[in-house]
C-alpha cells in the first residue's frame, strides 16, 4: 500500500460511500501504477490507510480480485500484472465473442438493427471518448450487440475476460495515433448489416479490435517498464460500472447473489437496463 503521506484514500465524490469511493481510488491506483504491480495487498493495510473498516476492507479484496485488479495469491492479494500474452488473449476471445452477437443481431432483423444506430447516436457517438460516460456507453453497446445481459454470449464474456480489461482498451486510448474506432466500426456495422453484407459485419468488429491493439500494445509494454499514462480522463473514475452480464460489481462468496458495492450513478446501470 501506499505510504502514510497519502493519508485517507482521496474520495472521489464526497457523495459516494466511504466504500464505493474507496475501491474506485484503489482500482485507479493500480491501473495508474501508484499500487505496483505483484505488490502484496492486506485487508489490514487497506483499513489503516482508507479509514475503512476491516470487513469492508475485506469485501474490497474479494470485489479487486474479482474484476481482475487482484490476484489471489496464497491467503492474501497482490497487484495484477497484465502481460501482453494475457492481454492478447482476452482482445482475441472477446473480438470473437462481440463478432458472433453481431452477426446475430444483424439476421435479427431490421428493427434491431434501427435499435442498435439509436443507441450508438445516444450514447457514444460525439460523446468526448475521455469522459466516462463514453466508457460507460461502451460497455452498454457492447452488451446490447452480444443480445443483453443475461445472453449466453454476455456471461461468457464475463466468464473468460475481466472487468479490468475493458478499462485497460479505454485507458490505452491515450497512446492512439487516432481516436473514433468505436464509432466507425458502428457505422460499418450498420451499412453491412443493413445491405446483408455478413463478411462486412465480421470485418466491421475487427476494425476497432485490430484498430485498437497497437494503443494497448503500447500501455502494456509501458506498464511493464514502470511508465504509465497521464491520468487525463474526464470524470475517469466515479463509477463502479455493471459487468457485461449485468451483475453489479460486488463485494461476497462465489455464491452470494446480494450485492454489496452496488453502482453508484444512473449511468451505471445503462447496461443492466438493456
Amino acid at each position: 500500500m501506499p505510504t502514510e503521506e497519502k493519508g485517507k484514500a482521496n474520495l472521489v465524490n464526497e457523495s459516494l460511500s466511504k466504500i464505493d469511493a474507496t475501491y474506485i481510488e484503489l482500482r485507479e491506483r493500480i491501473l495508474f501504477g501508484e499500487l505496483a504491480a505483484g505488490a502484496p495487498m492486506y485487508a489490514e493495510d487497506i483499513m489503516r490507510y482508507t479509514g475503512v473498516s476491516l470487513s469492508m476492507a475485506r469485501q474490497l479484496l474479494l470485489s479487486l480480485g474479482a474484476g481482475g485488479y487482484l490476484k489471489k495469491s496464497g491467503r492474501s492479494y497482490v497487484v495484477s500484472t497484465f502481460t501482453k500474452e494475457q492481454v492478447e488473449e482476452w482482445r482475441l476471445a472477446l473480438c470473437a465473442i462481440v463478432e458472433i452477437g453481431a452477426l446475430k443481431l444483424a439476421l435479427t432483423g431490421a428493427e434491431k438493427i434501427d435499435e442498435t444506430a439509436a443507441f450508438l447516436n445516444a450514447h457514444v457517438r460525439g460523446i468526448d471518448v475521455r469522459n466516462e460516460r463514453f466508457f460507460i456507453g461502451a460497455m452498454a453497446l457492447t452488451t446490447f450487440v452480444l443480445g443483453g445481459p443475461r445472453s449466453t454470449l454476455s456471461q461468457l464474456v464475463e466468464q473468460f475476460i475481466p472487468q479490468a480489461f475493458f478499462r485497460l482498451l479505454w485507458i490505452a486510448d491515450s497512446y492512439a495515433d487516432r481516436t473514433g474506432f468505436l464509432v466507425e466500426a458502428g457505422d460499418r456495422f450498420l451499412s453491412a448489416a443493413r445491405s446483408g453484407d455478413l463478411e462486412g459485419i465480421r470485418q466491421s468488429v475487427r476494425f476497432f479490435f485490430d484498430g485498437t491493439a497497437p494503443s494497448l500494445y503500447t500501455l502494456i509494454d509501458n506498464m511493464a517498464g514502470g511508465s504509465f499514462p497521464a491520468n487525463e480522463k474526464t470524470d475517469g473514475f466515479q463509477t463502479i460500472e455493471l459487468q457485461i452480464s449485468g451483475v453489479p460489481t460486488y463485494a461476497g462468496s462465489s455464491r452470494s447473489s446480494t450485492p454489496i458495492l452496488r453502482p453508484i450513478s444512473d449511468a451505471g446501470k445503462l447496461a443492466f437496463a438493456l
